[in-house]
């Protein structure tokens, strides 16, 4: 039995070599099978580079009414959120300040996000030639699409990669998964009816959207604050409205 252990041990050991030995030749005699080379997935990598800073800069427009950096706001909770809505009058309806709400948001992800994209494209580029690519590429922009369910990145930076062959890609799409598009237009509705009639009803969008959460604030004479968000998703929208308001003395907290 020792002795069927010990050629069972040789054979075990001998097999091993010879994948190994196996192993060395393909590579040394066949390089271009490349097969210890991870390839670049374009996309993942896009995505984990500037998924982040998309996050960032909504996480923080999400809380101020759509603005990095507000200019007609009421403070609320530490954030300056920005009036979507307002009159500086008493007893009349509001005027409508942001009437492209969506693709305002849109130019402000934009505008935060392009100096990194385009970092994030030269990373990519060196990431390419490491693996022993060549890689000609042209700086681009990049465009930004708030759809129902995500916000979309599109990088249209033409590049052309080659090595035993060449691929042309020109552009780049990274998807984030977002609900934030239901609750512009649900805002945008709200601001209709401030606009029109000084007032929402807010009731009536629970009926249509089952997962949305409405909180309205009374501030007094600076108007009112709404707080819209998704109690699944937890995406979240604030903003605030000034309109048909009635002064201190007149019984309306």
């Amino acid at each position: 039995m020792k002795d069927f252990g010990k050629r069972g041990q040789l054979a075990v050991t001998i097999i091993v070599a010879i994948v190994i030995v196996a192993v060395v030749l393909v590579v040394f005699l066949f390089p271009r099978l490349n097969i210890l080379t991870t390839e670049v997935n374009p996309s993942a990598f896009l995505s984990d580079c500037i998924g982040p800073d998309v996050e960032d800069v909504m996480d923080s427009i999400v809380l101020q009414g759509g603005y990095s950096e507000p200019d007609n706001y009421v403070l609320y909770e530490g954030n300056k959120i920005q009036y979507l809505c307002y009159t500086a009058g008493d007893f009349e309806p509001c005027v409508v300040q942001q009437p492209l709400l969506v693709s305002h948001i849109e130019n402000e992800i934009k505008n935060y996000v392009q100096p990194r994209a385009r970092q994030c494209v030269e990373d990519l580029r060196k990431r390419y030639e490491r693996s022993g690519y060549d890689v000609q590429t042209t700086p681009g922009e990049i465009e930004v699409n708030i759809v129902p369910g995500s916000i979309g990145v599109e990088f249209l930076s033409p590049m052309t990669v080659s090595k035993e062959n060449t691929q042309r890609f020109e552009k780049f799409a990274v998807s984030l998964d977002s609900e934030i598009y239901d609750l512009l237009l649900i805002a945008v509705s709200i601001i209709d009816f401030e606009s029109s009639i000084g007032a929402s009803e807010t009731t009536l969008y629970i009926g249509y959207y089952p997962d949305l959460r409405i909180d309205k604030i009374r501030r007094a004479d600076e108007g009112t604050v709404y707080k819209l968000s998704n109690v699944v998703t937890k995406d979240e929208f604030t903003f605030a409205t000034r309109s048909l308001n009635w002064p201190a003395g007149y019984g309306i907290e």
